[in-house]
């Protein structure tokens, strides 16, 4: 080991050690971020010519918030379709999630993270099997730079998460929210399932669940051209479903090529950076943030698409997220296999295990390369 490789790994602990997150550094004053957040310039341009919109779908056919008919089924699954084939992302009004209960999880997650450093610390660790576990970056010791960031995670199954072991702050909201957000997930999933042409309940026959919720907290940040609040990345599950407030910085990787439905040469063009541009997801009043994961990618043999996205750092407000994943419990060690369904043509992706994929996930980090490339055949 070199020795500016020795250096940044005792930055890395030090940091680690203070068990106080990014937070903990603004709240010693920092002026100029440690080298750890540094991130390879330049980083890249963000459409702010607005050239691409995120769809906004309203799911009221779908969850009783009006009176559904066949035709209107038709219209609703149609467009979920094209959000999945194109942008990969999309949100969703007339959910059936109360806003009092979206305004009170985010409330509860800024609660707990703008607490003091010692209330929070006997929830830091890096213990994958703790049902509550509060970190800074999930890959510190593996990325290339860490990310201006902190994490509260939790289990969502009353069985997995006992009540007295979620923080005060979140203490009952994370339960309620993770129940409604079941419900969503599962009328997102039949939805997803109707559009690739299968019965409704298809998908969450190997989604399952909700498997877990994580609270965000991105600080504002002294250098924000430097940094980034969450690397690019793509999600390694069926489905995400998240929470944003109004501060902003999420943005989707989207591509020329099959933003206009054109999917022909993908494989071919899936790493043409030069076609490619950062998008602002806007803040909607009332809206939650939905996007296709990696799994489902797969499954859908490239038809859905998991797209790239990241969280730029700002240098005004502190961002809080509350993010959802859908993929079973056992995911990590499940030998379920993640097979494309090819409906016409050749198989895109050559079969895997969730656990395998989750564990190649892991070792790499968000390094900013492809979750799904080492699979294409």
């Amino acid at each position: 080991m070199m020795a500016s490789d020795c250096d940044r790994l005792r930055a890395l602990k030090a940091f680690d050690d203070t068990k106080a997150g990014v937070k903990g550094l603004v709240d010693a004053g920092v002026t100029t971020i440690p080298s750890i957040f540094h991130h390879p310039l330049p980083i890249e341009h963000t459409d702010h010519d607005h050239h691409f919109t995120i769809p906004v779908i309203d799911l009221a056919a779908a969850t009783g918030g009006t009176t559904t008919t066949p035709s209107k089924r038709a219209e609703l699954v149609a467009a979920v379709k094209a959000a999945a084939e194109t942008v990969g992302f999309f949100q969703v009004v007339n959910h059936g999630v109360p806003k009092a209960v979206m305004s009170e999880i985010l409330a509860a997650v800024r609660g707990f993270h703008e607490e003091p450093a010692e209330a929070k610390a006997p929830y830091y660790s890096r213990d994958l099997g703790r049902p509550v576990r509060y970190w800074s970056n999930f890959d510190l010791f593996q990325s290339p730079a860490a990310q201006w960031r902190d994490t509260l995670y939790m289990e969502t199954t009353p069985e997995l998460l006992p009540p007295e072991e979620i923080p005060p702050a979140c203490r009952p909201i994370a339960l309620e929210y993770g129940r409604l957000m079941q419900q969503l997930g599962r009328t997102l999933l039949e939805l997803l399932s109707e559009a690739l042409g299968l019965h409704s309940g298809h998908l969450e026959e190997d989604a399952a669940c909700l498997e877990r919720l994580a609270g965000h907290y991105y600080p504002s940040c002294p250098e924000p051209h430097l940094t980034l609040g969450t690397t690019r990345h793509s999600d390694p599950c069926f489905l995400t479903v998240l929470l944003q407030d109004a501060v902003g910085g999420l943005q989707v990787l989207l591509k020329e090529d099959y933003y206009g439905g054109n999917n022909n040469n993908n494989n071919n063009n899936n790493n043409n950076k030069s076609s490619a541009v950062w998008v602002d997801v806007p803040a909607v009043e009332g809206a939650l943030v939905v996007n296709v994961g990696d799994f489902l990618q797969i499954v859908s043999n490239d038809r859905f698409k998991s797209v790239e996205h990241r969280v730029v750092a700002q240098s005004t407000g502190s961002r809080v997220s509350v993010v959802c994943f859908f993929r079973r419990q056992d995911a990590p060690t499940s030998t379920r296999v993640l097979r494309p369904i090819v409906a016409d043509g050749e198989a895109r992706f050559r079969s895997t295990t969730m656990a395998e994929l989750i564990q190649h996930n892991r070792a790499k980090g968000l390094d900013g390369s492809s979750a799904l490339q080492h699979l294409r055949l």
